[in-house]
């Protein structure tokens, strides 16, 4: 199974899911390190990880590979400044699991007879700690045993680097780390910078005459001068001659070759300088590496050492390779993490990806997916079996107890006629000559021929697509792609395309073209929900299974900004869904066959012209698709050149065994003077190969035979069965007439309910005999789904069977009900046709007794009745199909209001459910009616909203009414539609105030003015957008001006008033806000800080908080006529000051100290909208200022441990 694409790593919900640390000694190796992130988390604008309390590191945060990784900076080289980062990491990152020290390093020369070059890369397989042991008086004696020392790498990390070294995967490593570093701008030196010197060579001035010191150094003992320490090779005069080692001939003298190399580091607190030094360590312990900090770390974290060498840790130490050896050590710890996976992070991923898959599945599913092939009737015994080309038995024992039903979802026949195979299972091995096997079928008697047209031949010829009708075998097996299935209306089509599906040689064929195939199917149906006729509902189904089957197709699916947010399949966008499918279908290797039946029965125009499009563009050598339709025009110029059968040429002996089996096992009395093979034969004659035509005339036959009709009343009976569907239609309703005289009102009123069913979507297309009896019952619908009377559920569930059974009476043949699901349903398509299309039809459902307004605002009422009875629909489920019901077509006067005000009500009483809690749930309104409210104004439902929300109590109607502005205002700044202004133009004229505020001490109530609150919404927006680059500043500055313009209009004030707060967090800061007690800062509030960051609580006046908005957004446009009070002076105050961790808030008590710190925070805001920013004016160093300004001030400001409250309303509580 091909493994999913690489999809953008979820970003960690806290510092425990880091599992990698990276430790660097140096800026330049960390430079490197993050010029590997793949992401940076660091500056995705999400909220920042932080770190513990105590923890004085400075951390790096982003993903190389499918790895989220810390990487930690070091202030300075050592191992004791290791230790302590690696210690600190571990209090604020508890579950790394494996830490990488990656930087540059020294190197020996040669080992194992493989040399070292400069910018080659050591991964360490131990460590030495060379410094580390016992002095003695004469001698130093390193500690050697693994109880003294730091012993080998853990289980897991040797055996990832026993795979490493080996030949294949050291070369796929190097090829991945040289990729990489061919990215990185230039910072190789070439390889003639590469010089090795003899050990016993001194980096000393060479000529005796410049250096006294220098001249007298001729053994290890002696030094050098303190220049010559600084100096380079160069300056010294050291004589390249005397190098070692060559420039090999075979190297290009500008091209990179970057080797990787597995062995032992030494490490110490000491920089190794001295070539013979390195030699005898060399050779006592086996080390090929020398560094400083692995030691630090080792004791803390499970440790891999991955550096560069830069220099071969001699006197000649030099610059010119640290560059570009950092780059070699970052490219090389990218490559080697695409070799890790830790236990817990496969688990964790799989456990995301099924928790993902399992949310996308459920956003593709709708209720109906499987109806129509449930509901179809099953095959009849011993029939369909030739389209495996195999045999059948000659005749059928109706005694056997194998044909009674066991689908029991499929329409109840008022005389359970058909059967299912009890065989379906078995794998039949005799396949013999298709034309033997039809001069099997009996003889026609010549005493029953019932016109001058019988066949008096005694054997009947198959057609040539008859004999051939064993080809869709062969195209299961073949490469053939495309096969089509077609026959007249109710010829069996649909029957065939189930039993395809659900008889395994299907597979075991398709198996043999590839192995694992996957099989999907989609049934369209005409009579059902707006799901089942489009398109759309098709790619859902279709996707659906394939998900089903392949996680893979999560990768295809999975779009990280919106994914979590669908929840349905009006969530999905239908071209989007379809590029996926075409993607992965063109990528993976997973062999799929489709069956679609019923394209006729597609929604005419776009859905069927979009149909075939998808058929056509899915169809690959990967992909086989089986498609059924009645013979239409553009289905035959689409499929008529692909292999395919006509149903209704192939299915004469299936109806003679179905109407065989039928007439012996439902003939109650006893018929000896009649032939019932010879009568099934007849049928099938007549039939011509309309299976839906001989099964309704085998209904009547069967009912002639058990009211004691003689063999010439059963001839006559035959002779006058109409020989069109429709005609047996007519003839259905004449012959039960009786039956339908009684049961009139019931049918009259279900095909009425379909009527209004059909012009409301999915899932509310759908007539139940629950509510055709709820209907029927107005009082019991009135106590039950409005005014909340107790109904037993044992009542409800007697009365809607004796409907469901009253509904099978009335109208057999045509209407009929599913028992699972209750589903009031035609029994084809041909019978909706014929109610709907006919004359005869249409007298069955018209003039209708009840008011079309009253039936309306019944089928309604029972749509409650039945959430409540079996809760399946939340309210916005509700609230989007009554706005889409309301555009599909127009209620009479007040009957839109009423559904609106109905669904409240039920909605209150809890019949109906508010919907699943979603990522927004916390910025709603916090009542439930409020929450009700903001659901149907962004249903579309707006009117009736303002107006409902006066009769509300004034804090629900505040908070609901802040936030529809908010969304408004959102709405305006994203699409820029005048009717949004509008509209916020008309809440204004309604009455509401956008000075009205909730100034209660009560926690329950929101603060904060409807002006002042939308300010911060497009405060919050626009720095978001200017973040985020999704909107130019020309957009930008307009669409803010027009909210300013219509808020100013209808008389907002410019002094207004309100708290926000100043994170300083770097590199970045945050603006936020109080709305609600539960905002407060602190533990257990609403809202969190971020790591050790200062914040500064400020009150800020309308007109402040407008000029810096407008500030930020207007650079390159000029504002024409601020809406600004020209007499009233810009406001702001600082309130109070602290840090997250403290128990301490600073209160600020002096005008002058206020100044200080207001002065330091508009800093940082018109940061935001400055037109350039000189490097020492960053925002750092605006931040940093901020956070020393407040370090100074705390000595003059008040102190309090108790809550701090801001006009009644809590902004900041202690820690706990």
């Amino acid at each position: 199974m091909p493994s999913m694409p690489p999809a953008t790593t979820r970003r960690p919900k806290s510092r425990d899911d880091f599992e990698i640390a990276i430790i660097c000694a140096l800026t330049l190796e960390a430079d490197a390190v993050i010029a590997s992130f793949d992401h940076h988390w660091d500056e995705d604008n999400g909220p920042s990880f932080g770190k513990a309390r105590g923890d004085p590191n400075s951390y790096s945060t982003g993903v190389i590979g499918s790895h989220n990784v810390v990487l930690a900076h070091l202030p300075g080289m050592g191992k004791v400044a290791a230790g302590n980062i690696a210690a600190f990491c571990r209090m604020s990152f508890p579950n790394i699991i494996l830490a990488l020290v990656v930087g540059i390093c020294g190197g020996a020369p040669l080992y194992e007879d493989t040399p070292i070059f400069l910018g080659d890369v050591i991964i360490s397989t131990g460590v030495v700690q060379y410094d580390f042991g016992r002095r003695f008086p004469d001698k130093f004696e390193m500690k050697d045993t693994l109880s003294e020392s730091l012993g080998r790498p853990n289980l897991e990390i040797r055996s990832l680097l026993a795979k490493l070294t080996t030949a294949r995967q050291r070369q796929k490593m190097m090829r991945a780390s040289r990729d990489f570093v061919g990215r990185v701008p230039d910072t190789y030196p070439g390889r003639s910078r590469d010089i090795l010197f003899p050990a016993g060579y001194r980096h000393k001035h060479q000529d005796s005459r410049e250096c006294t010191v220098c001249a007298s150094c001729c053994t290890d003992a002696d030094t050098v001068c303190s220049k010559a320490l600084k100096a380079s090779c160069e300056e010294l005069g050291c004589d390249i001659k005397q190098a070692v080692r060559q420039i090999p001939d075979n190297k290009d003298e500008r091209e990179p070759s970057l080797m990787i190399h597995f062995g032992t580091f030494a490490s110490g607190d000491t920089v190794m300088k001295s070539g013979k030094d390195r030699d005898r360590l060399i050779r006592e312990k086996n080390v090929i590496g020398f560094e400083m900090e692995s030691v630090g770390v080792w004791e803390v974290f499970p440790c891999i050492v991955i550096k560069s060498v830069c220099d071969y840790a001699d006197s000649h130490k030099n610059k010119d390779w640290q560059d570009y050896s950092a780059v070699c050590a970052a490219a090389c710890t990218k490559a080697f993490l695409g070799y890790w996976n830790s236990t817990k992070r496969i688990i964790d991923a799989k456990a995301e990806e099924e928790e993902l898959r399992e949310r996308i599945l459920k956003s593709l599913h709708f209720p109906e997916m499987n109806q129509r092939r449930s509901i179809i009737a099953s095959e009849a015994p011993s029939t369909l079996k030739w389209i495996f080309g195999g045999s059948r038995p000659q005749t059928f024992d109706s005694r056997s107890s194998d044909g009674g039903r066991s689908d029991n979802d499929s329409i109840e026949a008022a005389d359970g006629s058909t059967d299912q195979d009890s065989d379906l299972g078995e794998h039949s091995d005799e396949v013999g000559d298709s034309h033997d096997y039809y001069e099997k079928r009996p003889r026609v008697p010549k005493h029953l021929n019932v016109d001058n047209h019988s066949h008096e031949h005694e054997t009947f010829e198959p057609s040539l697509t008859e004999k051939d009708g064993g080809n869709f075998k062969t195209w299961l097996t073949s490469d053939q792609l495309v096969y089509w299935i077609s026959g007249k209306p109710g010829s069996g089509k649909s029957t065939l395309m189930k039993f395809l599906l659900s008889d395994p040689r299907t597979l075991a064929a398709l198996e043999k073209w590839h192995e694992d195939v996957v099989i999907v199917s989609h049934f369209f149906w005409k009579p059902g929900s707006s799901m089942q006729k489009s398109f759309k509902g098709l790619i859902c189904s279709i996707a659906y299974q394939l998900l089903s089957h392949d996680p893979n197709l999560i990768g295809y699916l999975h779009d990280t900004t919106a994914t979590f947010r669908k929840s349905s399949p009006s969530d999905w966008d239908q071209d989007q869904l379809c590029k996926s499918l075409y993607s992965y279908q063109d990528q993976t290797s997973q062999t799929i066959c489709i069956f679609v039946d019923a394209l006729d029965e597609a929604r005419p125009g776009q859905d069927t012209l979009d149909t075939l499009q998808f058929i056509k563009s899915m169809v690959s050598p990967k992909t086989k698709i089986c498609v059924s339709s009645r013979p239409e025009p553009l289905f035959k110029h689409q499929f008529s050149r692909y292999p395919h059968l006509q149903m209704h040429e192939l299915t004469r002996l299936d109806i003679f065994e179905y109407s065989k089996a039928n007439l012996r096992q439902l003939t109650i009395l006893d018929s000896q003077e009649l032939d019932l093979s010879e009568l099934a034969w007849k049928v099938a004659e007549l039939a011509e190969g309309i299976f839906l035509w001989a099964v309704l005339v085998t209904q009547s036959l069967v009912r002639g035979l058990n009211n004691g009709d003689s063999e010439q009343e059963i001839e006559q009976r035959l002779n006058d069965m109409p020989k069109d569907l429709m005609s047996l239609y007519r003839d259905i309703l004449r012959r039960s007439a009786e039956d339908l005289l009684i049961y009139r009102k019931y049918v009259s009123t279900a095909i009425n309910l379909m009527r209004i069913a059909f012009t409301r979507k999915s899932p509310f297309s759908q007539v139940t005999a629950f509510d055709c009896m709820m209907v029927m019952e107005p009082d019991l619908l009135e106590r039950y789904a409005v005014l909340g009377d107790q109904v037993p559920n044992a009542e409800l569930d007697a009365k809607t069977e004796v409907m469901r059974k009253r509904l099978n009476s009335g109208c057999p043949g045509i209407l009929g009900v599913i028992p699972s699901s209750w589903a009031v349903v035609f029994t084809h398509r041909s019978a909706e046709e014929f109610i709907f299309e006919t004359e005869e039809g249409q007298r069955l459902w018209q003039p209708y007794r009840i008011p079309r307004a009253e039936l309306l605002c019944r089928s309604f009422k029972a749509i409650i009745a039945m959430n409540r009875f079996k809760p399946i629909w939340d309210s916005e489920d509700f609230l989007k199909m009554l706005y889409e019901w309301d555009e599909s077509q127009e209620f009479p006067p007040g009957i839109y209001g009423f559904f609106l005000e109905l669904t409240l009500g039920s909605y209150k009483k809890g019949f109906i459910s508010p919907p699943p809690a979603n990522h927004d749930s916390e910025l709603g309104p916090k009542d439930f009616v409020g929450r009700f409210m903001l659901s149907a104004f962004r249903c579309g439902h707006r009117p009736f909203v303002l107006g409902t929300l006066k009769t509300l109590e004034p804090c629900v109607s505040h908070d609901t009414i802040c936030c529809i502005l908010d969304l408004l205002c959102d709405e305006w700044l994203r699409l820029g539609r005048l009717g949004t202004l509008y509209m916020i133009d008309n809440i204004f004229e309604q009455g509401y105030n956008p000075n009205w505020t909730m100034r209660r001490t009560n926690i329950s109530h929101p603060m904060g003015s409807l002006w002042f609150r939308s300010l911060i919404s497009i405060l919050k927006w626009v720095i978001r957008q200017r973040t985020n680059h999704f909107y130019e500043l020309y957009d930008m500055n307009p669409r803010a001006t027009g909210i300013f313009q219509t808020f100013r209009r209808a008389g907002a004030h410019m002094a207004a008033t309100f708290p926000i707060y100043l994170e300083t967090e770097t590199p970045r800061y945050r603006i936020n806000t109080f709305f609600r007690p539960a905002d407060a800062l602190g533990p257990g509030s609403g809202h969190s800080l971020l790591g050790r960051a200062r914040f500064m609580i400020i009150e800020i006046d309308a007109r402040t908080l407008m000029d810096y908005i407008m500030s930020w957004t207007h650079q390159d446009t000029i504002l024409v006529g601020p809406p600004t009070d020209p007499g009233s002076a810009a406001y702001m105050k600082a309130l109070a000051f602290g840090t997250p961790t403290s128990r301490h808030l600073y209160i600020v008590e002096s005008e002058s100290i206020s100044a200080r710190l207001v002065k330091a925070a508009e800093a940082a805001l018109k940061f935001r909208g400055a037109r350039s920013i000189s490097p020492e004016d960053s925002l750092k160093e605006i931040l940093d200022r901020c956070d020393r300004e407040m370090a100074d001030l705390r000595s003059y400001c008040g102190q309090t441990k108790k809550d701090y409250f801001w006009q009644g309303h809590r902004l900041w509580s202690p820690p706990v």
